[in-house]
């Protein structure tokens, strides 16, 4: 079971900071938490049915960029880590 952890606004909204969860892949996990997460969260993640663009994932600390992109694979013991990088903005134009 892969560990999920949670940094920053999206580990504030979440409530949690990680938990385990069964996926082969990451897209596989990120399918599975758009499922499981409460709105607040898939808000901050989720935009028209991708990854809102300035959140970053990374697999036992590389991004996934580096790694095979959304079907990096998974195993049990693997560290996955979503944070949101930059400045994201409201749509007031004000920091979220």
């Amino acid at each position: 079971m892969a560990e999920v952890r949670f940094l920053g606004r999206i580990r504030k909204a979440a409530g949690v900071s990680s938990f385990g969860i069964d996926a082969s892949t990451v897209e596989e996990l990120l399918e599975q938490l758009r499922r499981l997460l409460r709105p607040a969260v898939q808000e901050l993640l989720f935009r028209d049915g991708g990854l809102q663009e300035d959140v970053e994932v990374q697999v036992n600390d590389q991004t996934i960029s580096s790694t095979g992109g959304l079907n990096t694979p998974l195993g049990p013991f693997d560290r996955v880590t979503l944070l949101i990088g930059g400045d994201r903005r409201s749509s007031a134009g004000q920091p979220a």
